[in-house]
């Protein structure tokens, strides 16, 4: 993670800003997201809008010819040949401008698709490559929050880039031609882009410290519209009916979004109001000076009229080209805050050991670890061994660390103190993407992948490239550290017990499976769990981790799954979690744990003639089932 403050760390504070000497940095970092996103599409909407520039300039001058062309007309009475060569070509600048135009919004629109799509895969990959215990903390879910709503503010700094070089360049052409004219309009015409720029600046900051402070609060807000659209929530929802509580709780969410909104809305009123009225009165008191100078014959009637032309377009662009300043200085408290969350997903430091194919033992050695998001430890000095080849399991009491502890064995947490290590190396200095592949867990909770059964299967193993019936049923992999070879797709779901339904499915393999898409077919809770124990049998992996593997099978089918668990999974190591102590009887070793400690370790034979904590709850969960 980045030690760099950037605004997210000063935001807190309501005077918080973005400094002007920052915004140089920030255009850089703008441009290069813009760039690697779209470089053509970039380069020729900003040539068009410079071009929309130039063509304002090249009528106002054509203009003036026309005019001057004209006003001989009406003085000498002469044919309309002189005007004519000034309207086509007045007629054709125009016309290309408008065509540029159109062009550039077609541009900007594809431009703004790519740099959203750019911005949404890094924030991806981002999330893909950050500890797992960064998504214990509130602060990175509303830094992710921010990212994603922000995919924009790049386009829009492109937007004020191009924008000001667009009004700059219109404004210099009719400068250059108001100089011509009467010098002194300039300065006069100048002190707009003051106003304009405080007023829009102003804005910027307004609203950046408004979205800023509405994070949480909208995280809240789309937690509680997930509630009241999803599907696995409906249920639970319309049988304690609490549809109408949630969706108030969601208006008011939302009301108070607005008020604050309302508020910051209207002191941007007040500031735009002040500045529209100093650049009206600045432009009045500048087209009264062009009277004054025609009246008294320092300027021709053509060169008035031309002048109170240029005097309006400078206006405009200048005021322009501050709102346009002003969005670079709002898109870039954005920015900062997408540079510092794409440093969270930094490539960690080279692993100073790869990773082994296998093992002879893992150990833990008195390891504590506790969550980011809770004050209490829920690990304390907790050691065991686990042999190759090995079934051990784990049990306990719902929060005694079972599952947190199956966490710290497969790598996903690094323990706060202690060590976890196979066969003597700490795992925290091997290749964690590589370690990851040595090891196959099923969590109790599950993802039921919405896509067809063969990607629910062969997930077990991306290391195929392309997960199809086809590709995966042929695939066998040797494991020769063991002796070993792992399984087809279908060898996995028949070792699950899943073939039987899965042939029976409409497109058997190919069939999609949850309801959301067309063609969709839904599960059984029991089936779901099959699938993804198919799924661990399939990973090419020395330690499989079962946390809970059949709490949603009947009694038969678990009785039969682990009468066969040593078979089907001969040459792996299995560390198993389970409440059914009638699960765990064959296991090699029993691991008890207590409020976040081993308080027994042994066979289940020893640990019944104990007469301890395991005796106990296996005894009092065997009369509950007579």
């Amino acid at each position: 993670m980045s030690d760099q403050i950037t605004v997210y760390d000063l935001q807190s504070r309501e005077d918080a800003r973005v400094e002007l000497r920052q915004l140089p940095r920030l255009i850089r970092h703008g441009l290069r997201v813009i760039v690697a996103a779209g470089r053509r599409e970039f380069i020729l909407s900003t040539t068009l809008q410079i071009f929309s520039g130039v063509s304002v300039a090249i009528s106002l001058l054509i203009g003036q010819r026309a005019l001057q062309a004209l006003l001989e007309v009406d003085r000498t009475g002469a044919g309309f040949q002189p005007v004519v060569p000034w309207a086509l070509a007045l007629a054709v600048v125009t016309g290309a401008s408008l065509f540029a135009s159109s062009v550039q919004r077609e541009q900007q629109q594809i431009l703004g698709e790519l740099v959203a799509r750019h911005m949404q895969q890094a924030t991806l990959e981002v999330a893909t490559r950050v500890d797992l215990a960064a998504f214990e903390h509130p602060d990175f879910h509303n830094r992710l929050q921010r990212v994603q709503s922000a995919m924009g503010q790049p386009l829009n700094m492109v937007y004020g880039l191009s924008g000001i070089a667009s009004a700059l360049i219109g404004v210099v052409g009719v400068a250059v031609a108001l100089i011509a004219i009467e010098p002194l309009l300039i300065p006069m015409v100048l002190v707009v882009l003051l106003p304009a720029w405080l007023a829009a600046s102003r804005r910027g900051s307004e609203f950046w410290r408004f979205f800023w402070r509405m994070t949480p609060r909208d995280r809240e807000r789309n937690y509680l519209g997930h509630l009241l659209g999803g599907r696995d929530e409906a249920k639970e929802v319309r049988a304690f009916g609490l549809g109408r509580y949630l969706l108030g709780r969601w208006n008011r969410l939302y009301d108070e979004r607005l008020r604050d909104l309302r508020q910051v809305a209207r002191r941007q009123l007040r500031y735009s109001l002040l500045a529209t009225a100093a650049i009206g009165t600045v432009l009045g008191a500048t087209v009264l000076l062009v009277a004054w100078l025609a009246a008294s014959g320092r300027v021709s009637l053509s060169e008035a009229g031309i002048a109170v032309a240029g005097i309006a377009v400078i206006g405009a662009r200048l005021t322009g080209a501050g709102y346009s300043a002003a969005s670079l200085s709002e898109a870039g408290f954005y920015l900062d805050d997408f540079n510092t969350f794409l440093a969270l997903g930094d490539p960690p430091a080279p692993a100073s050991n790869p990773a082994p194919s296998g093992f002879k033992t893992i150990v833990a050695e008195n390891v504590t670890f506790t969550y980011p998001s809770s004050g209490e430890p829920a690990l304390i000095d907790v050691s065991l061994h686990i042999d190759s080849g090995e079934i051990v399991a784990l049990v306990g009491e719902n929060g005694s660390g079972k599952s947190t502890l199956a966490k710290l064995l497969a790598g996903l947490y690094a323990p706060a103190s202690g060590r976890i290590a196979w066969d003597g190396i700490d795992i925290s200095s091997l290749d964690q993407t590589e370690l990851s592949k040595k090891v196959a867990v099923i969590f109790q909770d599950f993802i039921r992948y919405h896509l067809d059964v063969a990607s629910n299967i062969g997930f077990g193993n991306i290391a195929i490239d392309t997960i199809t019936v086809d590709t995966i049923a042929e695939d066998t992999i040797d494991y020769t550290d063991n002796g070993i070879q792992s399984p087809t797709l279908f060898d996995a779901a028949r070792q699950a017990g899943a073939d039987d339904f899965i042939d029976k499915l409409p497109r058997g393999y190919e069939t999609l499976l949850g309801p959301e898409f067309l063609g969709g077919v839904d599960l059984s809770v029991g089936q779901w769990q099959r699938i993804a124990l198919a799924r661990a049998f399939f990973r090419d992996a020395p330690l499989i981790i079962l946390d809970e593997p059949t709490a949603s099978l009947d009694a038969k089918a678990e009785h039969e799954l682990f009468a066969r668990i040593r078979t089907l999974l001969a040459g792996r190591t299995v560390l198993l979690i389970s409440h059914r102590f009638s699960s765990v009887r064959a296991a090699d070793r029993v691991y008890v744990l207590h409020e976040g400690e081993v308080v027994e370790a042994g066979t289940h034979t020893e640990l019944i003639a104990a007469g301890g904590r395991y005796a106990e709850m296996y005894t009092m969960q065997a009369e509950a089932y007579r």
